[in-house]
């Protein structure tokens, strides 16, 4: 064989090894796999993130780029793990109560029970699951099996005074102000200094009626004037307009200048051709509950 045969030899096959080489770099490329040196958790080609991003799903578009409608795997050792089974059912609760609503809301609401159900299964201390049933259950309007997985919740977690104080909102939002009052109690205890949870307090103690204790706590965080007008506007709500021009006549005696009540008290003024309807006494959310100006 001569040289120059072999040199033709050689060349050839360097060129079909290069080929080779280029081919396994394309399928690897297809299938999303990262290259060398290339970091997990990278964007690969597709423009996909590779798993393990942790990333809550948009409304609408499920987990991992699945459809909202996929239900989690049934098989436990090749499943989802509990926390992606509560991102389904997070999903799936935020689509069920959508504005508008679907038609097919009980469809979403079934779905989303399962999905927590199985992960407390799997974990029964799970925080997400443990919450995402209570509040199913309290947007259903099923008091009773929300108030089981709150109390479920807080034996696991009892520092945690922010579920206690959504607790009291959602007695709040029952018009129950006893319950309301001792969860923003329970709240209180885990965070003594919180304006936030006092306030609620002070506007749930209010529209229980008791308004000497709501006009204490508020007079210790806003001041007279502010804890009077917010009395005044509470006691409209409630009809009795004589103790709310009370409240009113008060400020302006001390503060003349008060430009809130002095306006309130003209519009009591005014006659009324309706009374107050109970949808004019919303109850407020939580961390808007204060007297005007604060």
């Amino acid at each position: 064989m001569d040289g120059r045969r072999f040199r033709r030899w050689w060349l050839c096959g360097g060129l079909v090894l290069g080929a080779v080489g280029c081919h396994r770099n394309s399928y690897q490329d297809t299938f999303g796999f990262p290259k060398a040196g290339q970091p997990v958790g990278a964007v690969v080609p597709g423009g996909k993130p590779s798993w393990g991003s942790g990333a809550p799903p948009a409304p609408g578009q499920g987990v991992e780029g699945m459809p909202v409608d996929a239900p989690p795997p049934k098989k436990s050792g090749s499943g989802f793990s509990s926390e992606t089974k509560v991102k389904f059912a997070d999903v799936w609760v935020e689509t069920a109560f959508g504005d508008p609503p679907p038609p097919n809301r009980d469809h979403y609401v079934d779905l989303a029970r399962q999905a927590y159900q199985k992960a407390l299964q799997k974990e029964p201390k799970n925080k997400g699951a443990l919450l995402g049933m209570a509040r199913l259950y309290a947007k259903l309007g099923d008091r009773e099996h929300a108030l089981k997985y709150y109390k479920k919740f807080l034996h696991h977690y009892p520092k945690d005074h922010e579920v206690a104080h959504e607790v009291a909102i959602a007695h709040a939002r029952w018009r129950d102000w006893a319950g309301a009052v001792a969860w923003c109690d329970a709240a209180i205890k885990g965070d003594p200094q919180n304006r936030t949870y006092r306030k609620d307090k002070a506007f749930c103690l209010a529209h229980s009626g008791k308004w000497e204790d709501a006009f204490a706590l508020l007079h210790d965080l806003v001041g007279e004037a502010q804890a009077r007008y917010f009395i005044a506007r509470a006691m409209d709500q409630a009809g009795d307009m004589a103790g709310s021009r009370l409240q009113l006549q008060l400020i302006l005696k001390a503060d003349p200048g008060f430009a809130p009540a002095r306006e309130m008290l003209a519009d009591l003024d005014q006659p009324r051709t309706t009374p107050n309807t109970p949808e004019e006494n919303q109850v407020l959310p939580a961390g808007h509950t204060q007297p005007a100006g604060q």
